[in-house]
């Protein structure tokens, strides 16, 4: 289903990264909820503030009330679930690690099309739909009592509505609606996530020490459907469809911010590329390889993270207090990093995170005592809190008009790390009976990401000389 039969008459059919005639930075307040917000292109070149809250800033909202809490539950949750799981079905940690590894492996398939399906028909709908889908899945995964029961229904149902869901819409949205503020909209974003995941993860640590994980299940699914799919219904495809421009600017303000990135500067600019013409840069790829080794580790760590603990003497209780604690952690350093990024290069920032990060994963493997546990597996979270910064480059690199087609077709190749790497941790853990090789591999894994977000430039077109002399050859 389209965004164009609901966000307002006439809607342009897909977005585009130019403002329509006459739009300035001028905007009407939403006073009867995200419906009404009336499509008219302001003449005026005062600042937003005159004419109330931007609206994009409700858009960021709703997203971090939309993954601060699904997000949160589907993406860390499985971490909790995992012991419980394996010890009800009577599963060795390597097919555990399976479910997960196939369903990012599906969302990794899926990727491409679910992104080009945002960028063509709007987030809104199927953010809608997909969290729905989430919910119905966790209700009828309590049902399930076998391993390929629980299997086919966590892949096919669950894993495929969340591949359009969550973080994907949301990050799609929140590109299109801002360009000078991205990275802090989008830190903004995943710090809902990381507070979720804060407040929820050691509840359902408890909740699961308490009720079987059938029951907790049933419960997921109910806040599913009827918490975080309405959410999304608040997605609006894009300021220019409503006579605004991004980050809520005046005309004036956007040519600044684009002089400014043309000098070099510290502003960002909104150079539309074309699928075709981003995978043809250099830039592109080293975007992925950067992604894709960040996001092997973190999801193996994430995965296997309350079972690290286990193996390191805690209870799974105490490991899931640890392991919101970190997310606790993670929420000031998501902000602080969007800050900075929109102030600074986000290569550099990635590369002294991910390399603090590294170290930490080093040093947990010779530690002992819960303290020490804690604060080496802590000097993981400038991982966590970085995500939304890698995210972010994507924006800077190629523009808004086919950020979630960009970005899902990196998809298929972080997802098939993921599969890999969260395996070979179960599967790892079960020959050795010891996490020392996995940790020390991803910290590897995790240096090599931050060198190659250090190494990436932007992207530059041809010059015309240069394309037609390439036309001639």
């Amino acid at each position: 289903m389209s965004d164009t039969s609901n966000d307002s008459a006439g809607e342009p059919s897909n977005t585009s990264d130019q403002p329509e005639s006459g739009g300035s930075g001028q905007r009407p307040v939403p006073s009867g909820g995200a419906d009404s917000v009336p499509r008219a292109a302001a003449t005026g070149t005062a600042a937003s503030s005159e004419r109330g809250m931007f609206y994009g800033w409700w858009i960021v909202i709703a997203s971090v009330f939309s993954n601060g809490t699904g997000g949160a539950i589907h993406w860390q949750g499985f971490s909790v679930f995992f012991l419980p799981v394996t010890e009800n079905l009577g599963l060795s940690r390597f097919q555990t690690s399976l479910v997960f590894s196939f369903a990012r492996l599906e969302n990794g398939l899926m990727g491409p099309f679910t992104g080009y399906l945002i960028d063509r028909f709007g987030p809104r709908w199927m953010a809608f739909f997909g969290s729905l889908m989430v919910g119905i899945g966790y209700i009828v995964l309590a049902t399930t009592d076998t391993y390929y029961q629980f299997l086919i229904v966590y892949i096919a149902v669950i894993s495929f509505g969340a591949s359009t869901s969550f973080m994907q819409a949301s990050m799609a949205v929140l590109n299109t609606w801002f360009i000078r503020r991205r990275g802090l909209v989008m830190a903004i974003n995943a710090a809902g996530m990381r507070g979720g995941a804060a407040i929820f993860i050691p509840a359902l640590g408890w909740l699961l020490d308490q009720y079987s994980w059938q029951k907790v299940s049933v419960g997921i699914g109910l806040m599913m459907i009827f918490w975080v799919a309405p959410f999304a219904l608040s997605y609006r495809r894009s300021p220019e469809s409503y006579g605004m421009l991004p980050d809520g600017d005046t005309m004036e303000m956007r040519e600044a911010a684009e002089r400014s990135a043309a000098r070099g500067g510290s502003g960002r600019s909104d150079q539309a590329w074309s699928v075709r013409e981003a995978l043809h840069t250099s830039a592109y790829w080293l975007l992925a390889l950067a992604t894709t080794l960040r996001l092997g580790v973190t999801s193996a760590i994430q995965v296997h993270a309350i079972a690290i603990f286990v193996w390191k003497s805690e209870s799974a209780v105490a490991g899931a207090a640890m392991l919101g604690a970190v997310s606790a952690i993670a929420f000031p350093i998501i902000l602080i990093m969007g800050w900075l990024s929109d102030r600074m290069p986000r290569g550099p920032l990635l590369f002294v995170s991910y390399t603090t990060s590294a170290i930490g994963l080093v040093l947990l493997n010779f530690v002992e005592g819960t303290f020490l546990v804690f604060i080496t597996f802590a000097m993981f979270a400038p991982a966590q809190a970085s995500a939304s910064v890698n995210w972010s480059l994507v924006g800077d690199l190629f523009g808004r008009r086919n950020f979630a087609t960009l970005r899902g077709l990196l998809a298929p190749m972080y997802n098939i790390a993921t599969v890999v790497t969260v395996a070979g941790a179960g599967y790892m853990y079960d020959r050795t009976e010891s996490y020392t090789v996995v940790l020390l591999v991803g910290a590897a894994l995790l240096f090599g990401a931050a060198m190659s977000f250090l190494a990436i430039k932007p992207p530059q077109r041809p010059e015309p000389a240069e394309v037609a002399t390439e036309e001639n050859e």
